[in-house]
């Protein structure tokens, strides 16, 4: 199971889960997919170990709730139980991914978070090299090339 996020302009811009995942999961209809993200656009650092969760069935007003593995803390006690705060943060993962946050809906988002945090806090720091890919360049790529040698190649 695999989901693209679209830009403003119909470009991809992240693909969830499928061959780029570290490991997914499918627990109803949530998809928990672990992989490494680059979590603000202007991080010019390593992409972080994410868990991801979005609807197994894409809808047009649904996003992802994204956890990174330095944020994982906030989700459960240091007993394995759950946070103070993770109903709050169950909550809002329910509201980006499109479903009613009923009490039901929330307990079961937060089962999921619970059960998969121990594969994210496991998850490598570091992205494998056979799951790198170049960063989206903003701007212009021109290049100048004669008789298939490039001579130049610069972002404007």
């Amino acid at each position: 199971m695999s989901a693209s996020i679209l830009g403003p302009n119909g470009q991809r811009m992240v693909e969830l889960g499928g061959e780029r995942a570290w490991l997914t999961r499918t627990k109803g209809d949530i998809v928990v997919s672990f992989q490494w993200l680059h979590i603000d656009e202007l991080d010019r650092e390593a992409p972080v170990p994410c868990m991801c969760l979005f609807p197994a069935v894409r809808h047009m007003d649904t996003a992802a709730y994204v956890i990174p593995q330095r944020n994982a803390y906030a989700y459960a006690s240091n007993r394995g139980g759950q946070s103070p705060a993770l109903v709050g943060l169950a909550f809002k993962a329910c509201a980006h991914m499109g479903f009613f946050p009923d009490r039901m809906t929330v307990h079961r988002v937060m089962d999921i978070v619970l059960e998969n945090l121990a594969d994210l806090i496991k998850m490598p720091s570091e992205q494998p090299g056979a799951l790198d890919i170049k960063r989206r360049v903003l701007g212009l790529e021109a290049s100048a090339r004669v008789n298939g040698k490039t001579l130049i190649e610069e972002v404007l």
